[in-house]
């Protein structure tokens, strides 16, 4: 997760102002509070649901479960968003 800021922005400086820009609302996740990397998920979650709930069900990210098909669509959904 915590590479996705810095790849979106690297995609968006191609002649585009490189700062993310929030599209949705933030989203608040049960699990997520003393995390260290809590502020980058609550960003991302608010740039084209890049971090979202596991599964897209409920409020638990679940940082701590080992990476699958969630890590995959957020690096495709962090691209899309860049070409948007």
């Amino acid at each position: 997760m915590a590479v996705l800021p810095t790849a979106a922005e690297f995609g968006l400086s191609a002649g585009i102002q490189p700062n993310l820009v929030v599209k949705e609302r933030y989203k608040t996740f049960s699990d997520t509070q003393n995390y260290c990397a809590a502020s980058i998920i609550t960003q991302m979650s608010a740039y084209c649901s890049v971090a979202a709930a596991i599964n897209e069900i409920g409020n638990r990210f679940a940082f701590d479960n080992s990476a699958k098909r969630n890590y995959a669509a957020a690096t495709l959904q962090m691209l899309k968003s860049v070409k948007t």
